[in-house]
C-alpha cells in the first residue's frame, strides 16, 4: 500500500496531473492548509534550522525535477522543433507558414541551428544540454568564490525552472550561455556585456527590452555600449534578413490561425498578460500588448525609484522583472534566473525567506497540487513566488545600508 502511494505520488508529480482537473472541495481544503502552514513558516523563518532547510529543499527539488524523466511524455518542445525544421527542409515550405498546430517562434537563423542540433539527436538528448550548463555554472561559481553546494541547490530547484526545462525540452541552452556571459562581463563593467545581452534577448524578442533598461540604469561608458549595440544589431538583422518580416508578423496577436497569445492561462502558461486578457474577457491585440508594456515600464520605474540598491541587485531586478512580466511567460523561463546567482550575495541566497520562496515553497506546492484536483489556474503560484522572491531580495539589499 505504501509502495503504491509513493508510486502514484511520483507519477502525478512528474505529469502535474492535479492541474488538469477542476478545483474541488478537497483541493481547496488542502491548498488552504498548506498555504496557512507556508505563511506560519515564513513568519517564523528565523527559527528554521538552515541545515534542515537545505535537506528539505534538496529532497523536494529532486522529487519535482528528476522525476519528470521517469514518466512519458516529456521533451514535447524538442519533438516539435525537430518536426517543424524537418518538414520545412523536406517540403521547401517556410517554417513560419506550416499547417502545424504550433508555430516556430524563433528568428530565422535558429531554424539552421535547430536543424543541425536535430541531426545530432537533440530530441532524445536535449536534457544533457541543461545538465551540462549546470556543471558549467557550478565550475564558474567555484572560480568566483561562491558556495558551489548552494548554487547547485538553486539550479536544481529554484522556481521549478530546471523541472520545466527537462519536461519540455525547450531550447534554452544558448540563452543560458549568453546570459551567463553577460553577467560575468557586467560584473567587470565591460561594455561587451551588451553584446551578450542582445544575443540573449534575440532568441525571444521580449528580452531585448533589457537593452534600453540597462542603458538607462547603467550609463557608464555609454558611447562604447552604443557602438556594440549598433554593430551587433546590424549583423543579427543581416543574418536573419530572410523571412524576418514573416517571423515578426507571426509573433503579433492575431484573430486568425494559431497565436501564442491564444493559449489559455494556467500552470503551463502563468502569464500575467494572458491571465488579464482572458480574465477581463478581452481579445489579444497589439493595442492591449502595447498598453501592457507601458504599464509594465511605469511600474518598474516607480518600483526602482529612489532605492539605493547595489549595481548587482539592480541587474537582477531588471532581468527578473522582464521574466515576470513576459506577456508569453512559460515556466521554463524561470531557469533564466540561475545565471543571476552569480550577481547575488551568498548571504542573500542563504536567507531562509529566499530559500523558502525560491525552492521549498514552489516545489512543495507543485508536489501537493499535482496529487489533488486543483485546476490549471492554481499554477500561477509559480509567478507569485517568483515575484515575492524579487521583493524579498530588494528588501535584503536595502537593509544592508541600514
Amino acid at each position: 500500500m505504501i509502495r503504491e502511494f509513493v508510486s502514484n505520488l511520483f507519477f502525478n508529480t512528474a505529469l502535474g496531473n492535479g492541474f488538469y482537473y477542476n478545483l474541488n472541495q478537497v483541493g481547496i481544503i488542502y491548498l488552504g492548509l498548506i498555504s496557512l502552514i507556508a505563511i506560519v513558516l515564513f513568519r517564523l523563518n528565523e527559527k528554521i534550522n538552515l541545515r534542515i532547510l537545505y535537506l528539505f529543499c534538496f529532497l523536494l527539488s529532486s522529487i519535482a525535477t528528476f522525476n519528470v524523466l521517469r514518466y512519458l511524455p516529456y521533451g514535447g518542445d524538442a519533438a516539435i522543433y525537430c518536426e517543424l525544421t524537418s518538414f520545412s527542409k523536406n517540403s521547401g515550405i517556410s517554417i513560419y507558414n506550416t499547417s502545424f498546430k504550433y508555430t516556430f517562434n524563433y528568428p530565422p537563423i535558429f531554424e539552421n541551428i535547430l536543424n543541425y542540433l536535430c541531426t545530432l539527436n537533440y530530441e532524445e538528448n536535449y536534457y544533457f544540454y541543461s545538465i551540462g550548463f549546470g556543471i558549467f555554472l557550478a565550475i564558474l561559481s567555484k572560480n568566483q568564490g561562491k558556495n558551489v553546494i548552494l548554487f547547485s541547490l538553486y539550479f536544481l530547484g529554484s522556481f521549478l525552472g530546471l523541472r520545466w526545462s527537462l519536461k519540455t525540452g525547450n531550447f534554452v541552452f544558448l540563452e543560458l550561455i549568453f546570459l551567463t556571459l553577460f553577467v560575468v562581463n557586467y560584473k567587470k563593467n565591460n561594455p561587451i556585456s551588451y553584446l551578450f545581452l542582445i544575443l540573449f534577448g534575440f532568441q525571444r524578442l521580449w528580452y531585448l527590452l533589457l537593452v534600453p533598461l540597462f542603458l538607462f540604469f547603467d550609463r557608464d561608458k555609454s558611447l562604447k555600449k552604443f557602438q556594440l549595440i549598433f554593430v551587433s544589431s546590424f549583423f543579427l538583422i543581416l543574418l536573419n534578413f530572410n523571412n524576418l518580416l514573416v517571423y515578426l508578423t507571426s509573433l503579433l496577436p492575431s484573430d486568425e490561425g494559431y497565436s501564442i497569445f491564444k493559449e489559455s492561462p494556467g500552470h503551463n502558461t502563468p502569464s500575467i498578460y494572458i491571465g488579464l486578457v482572458k480574465g477581463l474577457g478581452l481579445s489579444p491585440s497589439l493595442i492591449s500588448l502595447l498598453f501592457y508594456l507601458l504599464v509594465t515600464f511605469i511600474f518598474l520605474f516607480l518600483f526602482m525609484k529612489n532605492k539605493p540598491l547595489s549595481k548587482e541587485v539592480v541587474a537582477v531586478v531588471l532581468i527578473c522583472s522582464l521574466i515576470l512580466f513576459n506577456p508569453y511567460l512559460k515556466p521554463y523561463h524561470f531557469i533564466f534566473f540561475t545565471p543571476l546567482l552569480l550577481l547575488i550575495k551568498d548571504s542573500y541566497l542563504t536567507n531562509t525567506k529566499s530559500m523558502l520562496l525560491s525552492i521549498a515553497y514552489p516545489t512543495f506546492f507543485w508536489i501537493v497540487a499535482s496529487n489533488l484536483s486543483v485546476g490549471t489556474l492554481t499554477g500561477y503560484f509559480q509567478t507569485v513566488f517568483f515575484g515575492l522572491f524579487v521583493f524579498n531580495l530588494v528588501k535584503l539589499d536595502l537593509n544592508r545600508n541600514d
